[in-house]
């Protein structure tokens, strides 16, 4: 990413609202305390949040903290390229976790957006992410927010996952839908190994047993 500089003349700046006449501090003036007080060494937010910086920054001289490296990354699109949204389906992480998606499939894909380490991998571990990441590999343009892309990795997530941790995972899904009266043993184990495949999130696993359960089997084997 090529770095450019950004300024402001003052004179358009004004005075600006730090409190309320309630005694209210405002935004700017508790996310500048908040980030000064637990050491916060870099600021990566939002293109959006530049004029918030100019006055976050002079709170930051004004109060004599020590200031942070600031960085402003193109916001995250929409298929059709708009600003993504809750009419595009935009949602909060708890609910992605909801819908089975895994905390390690997400923070994979999320770090794909606008980044890549230069090769062609694209599936990383939270320690790989840490070991790689840079600032200057991140792209000016927006990225687009691709939901299937999304499922696919947290699928490659997933498989990778220790078969025992995965077999909890499924297990414990299939006994609190009620599809199984169980969450483990050795019927799980084998059914999961056979299934897995055919997951991406854990949600898959239900359609995934019904068709293994609901299979003729005795039937074709009669023919």
């Amino acid at each position: 990413m090529t770095l450019s500089e950004a300024s402001w003349n003052l004179n358009t700046l004004g005075d600006f609202v730090i409190m309320r006449s309630n005694g209210q501090p405002v935004y700017n003036f508790c996310v500048t305390v908040d980030d000064a007080t637990m050491a916060i060494s870099h600021v990566i937010r939002a293109e959006e949040h530049l004029p918030n910086t100019l006055r976050q920054a002079l709170i930051y001289k004004s109060l004599g903290f020590p200031m942070p490296n600031f960085a402003h990354v193109s916001l995250i699109l929409a298929p059709d390229r708009s600003k993504l949204s809750k009419r595009h389906g935009a949602t909060s992480v708890g609910q992605f976790r909801e819908m089975g998606y895994l905390p390690q499939g997400m923070v994979n894909y999320l770090a794909l957006l606008g980044w890549g380490d230069g090769t062609e991998n694209e599936f990383f571990t939270l320690e790989q992410l840490v070991e790689s990441f840079s600032i200057d590999r991140v792209n000016k343009s927006g990225a687009i927010f691709d939901s299937t892309k999304l499922r696919w990795m947290n699928g490659q997530h997933l498989r990778a996952l220790p078969s025992d941790e995965l077999t909890k995972l499924v297990g414990g899904r299939w006994k609190s839908t009620g599809m199984l009266t169980e969450s483990e043993g050795a019927f799980i184990e084998e059914a999961v190994e056979l299934l897995k495949d055919g997951i991406d999130v854990i949600p898959d696993s239900d359609k995934q047993l019904s068709n293994l359960l609901s299979y003729p089997l005795h039937d074709t084997l009669t023919r």
